[in-house]
């Protein structure tokens, strides 16, 4: 074929061509998957958008090269013309149009790779990040299958016609770029009947396969972009001829393949051929293999049709068959007992078999990695997933509390609430002729970044639920020690309580608590509290030990402790009585009177009370009494005693007087110290003061402390 300027406008008018299809079929699959809110069809327009990146270098390059030869002919027919002579330049000097066609390739060429790139790479994180939101719990497909599938199916038939013609025209040299034409057509076909085929299966309400689609694109995306950037490395090393220019690094040989399907099958059988050493293709078996592989292909799709019709339930299953996701009845009920039965082959019919008696068990809390046998609490265990410590409020110990049963609203505006971190595990199965209930319930799927069905993750919330409930209405102390042991069949109560009034269709078989801890930050507190339990304890029965013996001691009869305490309170009140009587009506009234007289009968119970038990208040009262009595005759004594001597008095005066100071020298002076000062009083007036000092060290203290050499004590 001659190269020519109309060889490269017959490529630059493909080019374009092939552009504003794929535009279009973007731009139809953006706007339809915008406006029925389907994510499919939005993934699908953006892996055809970002395709349009390596259409758009393809029409640089081939506008250049066309450019190129224009120049090139121009140049012939001045050099044959005999023109040449007016130029005195040539090369690059006078041919613009293939210096700028080698700067195309050297760097225009290599931006739209690393474009295009860096577009397959954002684009699939956008869409993976978007996929894996926790906005989006179940990706939303349109109710509109039909208009759908004839978009795509039209789509993709459209871009496989013009990648095969552009992997024709791409066998000349000339147009040999158009590969990344064809690729880009191929990889467009091979992801819209790949949709296609998602939404078909929409029809036998089969969700899972195109959901299936849309996270592969995505991948598809990422493995488009490394080979990319491969292709864009290698190029940057690999040897080329002179004059000869490079393959465009957007042009993937991957997606080539996909426009080019003869090849791959020519690549399998060069690759046979090498494995076993000769040609083997050529055989009269591989040969019938190929003519008969779409006989024995078919003959296997109808075996296995078959074989969808019989549907075996095990002995310990219950299964359902399914019409267009319908339940189909039976002769006996919609649930389908152990054995086998028939259904239409698949997908016209499918079934589904559950096992309702497995025990199961579902974390309702992280659970620890691995299987430690001692927790420490001040480093607990490590949480599988890296997730949380997950806290539940209980009320305070009653540890140091004088009344447990204390009004509530008291009690919690005197102490803060606590927290514990448990480790809760549910062991369930459904229950029996229940399997209807279970799956009206939630729906038993699991969604693409879930690692739970709904159903678990219903259980989980409704088991969440009733341990805040449950353990906000208990003390710490009752969760960590009193009640640990009851935590499970509780929780189990009031969870299986809560299922049956959902109509869960579950049954529970145990809830297992297998640890209980206070969090990481505040359980080395913990650490004292048995020995300031124990001390307080100990400080208890040391105070009631005191009391009893005290009380004992006072009373002197422990069983009229109590009598006797009450007695004295009933005392002060009637004292109080007495005081306030008093106030107000006078001490002479009859009611101050009638105060007193109830203030001193509570008096002499109290005093019975104490002379029947003989304690040492009994005896200070005894004491007390006789002292009492004791000075009084003593008073009596001295009274008569003086009385005796008024005769005397009567009679003589003075000597009475000399007698009773003579009396006092006798008893007075032998107990006073005597000084003999030996100075004529008439020739000496002394004025003398003499005062003993009993503290150490001073002159006198040996003679006070030694006494008197009478043998009596110094006086001062």
């Amino acid at each position: 074929m001659r190269v020519d300027h109309l060889a490269y406008q017959r490529a630059l008018n493909i080019t374009v061509f092939g552009l504003l299809l794929q535009s279009a079929v973007g731009a139809v699959l953006l706007v339809f998957g915008l406006a029925v809110d389907d994510t499919p069809s939005v993934v699908a327009a953006l892996w055809c958008l970002v395709g349009l990146v390596p259409w758009l270098g393809l029409l640089v390059v081939f506008a250049q090269h066309r450019l190129e030869r224009l120049e090139s002919l121009e140049e012939d027919e001045l050099s044959g013309s005999g023109a040449a002579a007016l130029f005195e330049r040539s090369g690059e000097a006078i041919r613009p149009a293939a210096r700028r066609l080698r700067q195309t390739y050297r760097w225009i060429l290599p931006g739209f790779s690393v474009a295009f790139a860096l577009g397959l790479v954002i684009a699939g994180w956008l869409m993976l990040a978007h996929l894996q939101s926790d906005e989006l719990v179940v990706m939303p497909l349109t109710q509109h299958q039909g208009w759908l599938e004839a978009i795509v199916l039209a789509a993709a038939a459209l871009s496989f016609v013009c990648s095969r013609y552009l992997a024709g025209m791409a066998a000349q040299e000339s147009w040999r770029h158009l590969r990344a034409g064809a690729g880009q057509m191929g990889g467009m076909s091979i992801v819209l009947a790949a949709l296609a085929v998602g939404v078909g299966f929409r029809f036998f309400d089969v969700d899972g396969v195109v959901q299936a689609v849309a996270w592969a694109i995505p991948v598809l995306m990422f493995a488009a972009s490394l080979e990319v950037i491969l292709s864009i490395v290698l190029n940057a090393y690999r040897p080329r001829r002179a004059g000869e220019f490079p393959r465009a690094s957007f042009d993937s040989p991957t997606l080539s393949l996909f426009a080019q399907p003869g090849s791959v099958v020519r690549s399998i059988n060069e690759a046979v051929n090498y494995q076993f050493g000769f040609d083997i293709t050529s055989s009269w078996g591989y040969q019938l293999l190929l003519r008969s592989s779409l006989s024995l292909g078919g003959l296997a799709i109808v075996v296995l049709l078959l074989m969808s019709t019989v549907v075996v339930v095990g002995p310990r299953e219950e299964g359902l068959r399914l019409r267009s996701g319908a339940i189909v009845e039976s002769a006996e009920s919609l649930i389908r007992p152990s054995g086998p039965f028939a259904k239409w082959p698949w997908p016209i019919e499918t079934s589904h078999v559950w096992d309702v008696t497995t025990l199961q068990t579902l974390p309702v809390t992280p659970i620890p990695e691995g299987n430690p046998r001692y927790h420490d609490w001040r480093e607990p265990p490590k949480l599988a997933g890296g997730e949380f410590e997950p806290a539940y409020i209980v009320r305070p110990s009653s540890l140091g509390e004088a009344d447990p049963a204390a009004d509530d609203q008291f009690y919690i505006s005197r102490k803060p609430f606590a927290f514990v971190v448990p480790d809760v595990r549910l062991v369930w199965r459904i229950q029996g002729d229940s399997l209807l209930k279970y799956l009206d319930f939630v729906p038993d799927d699991r969604q693409p970044r879930q690692s739970l069905t709904q159903q678990q993750r219903s259980l989980q919330l409704i088991a969440n639920a009733e341990m805040t409930r449950l353990f906000a209405g208990l003390r710490l102390d009752q969760v960590l020690s009193t009640d640990r042991n009851d935590l499970g069949r509780m929780l189990m109560k009031n969870i299986q309580r809560r299922l049956d009034a959902l109509d869960a269709g579950v049954e529970l078989v145990a809830v297992e608590v297998p640890d209980m801890r206070p969090p990481k930050d505040v359980a080395i507190k913990f650490e004292s509290l048995p020995a300031a339990a124990q001390q307080r304890q100990q400080w208890v029965a040391t105070a009631e030990r005191n009391k009893v013996s005290r009380f004992t001691r006072v009373v002197g009869d422990g069983d009229l402790v109590d009598p006797v305490i009450a007695a004295i309170d009933a005392f002060e009140v009637k004292e109080e009585h007495l005081v306030e009587v008093r106030d107000a009506h006078g001490e002479d009234s009859a009611e101050a009177k009638a105060a007193k007289a109830e203030v001193d009968k509570a008096s002499d119970e109290v005093v019975g009370l104490l002379s029947r038990g003989g304690g040492q208040a009994w005896q200070t009262i005894a004491y007390a009494e006789r002292d009492s009595w004791l000075g009084l005759m003593r008073e009596r004594i001295q009274a008569s005693r003086l009385k005796s001597q008024e005769a005397s008095w009567n009679a003589a005066p003075s000597l009475y007087r000399q007698r009773a100071i003579m009396d006092v020298y006798a008893r007075m002076l032998p107990n006073l110290r005597k000084y003999v000062v030996g100075v004529d009083p008439s020739r000496l007036d002394l004025n003398v003061e003499l005062r003993e000092h009993a503290s150490p060290n001073t002159v006198f203290s040996d003679a006070v402390s030694s006494g008197n050499p009478d043998g009596t004590e110094g006086s001062p």
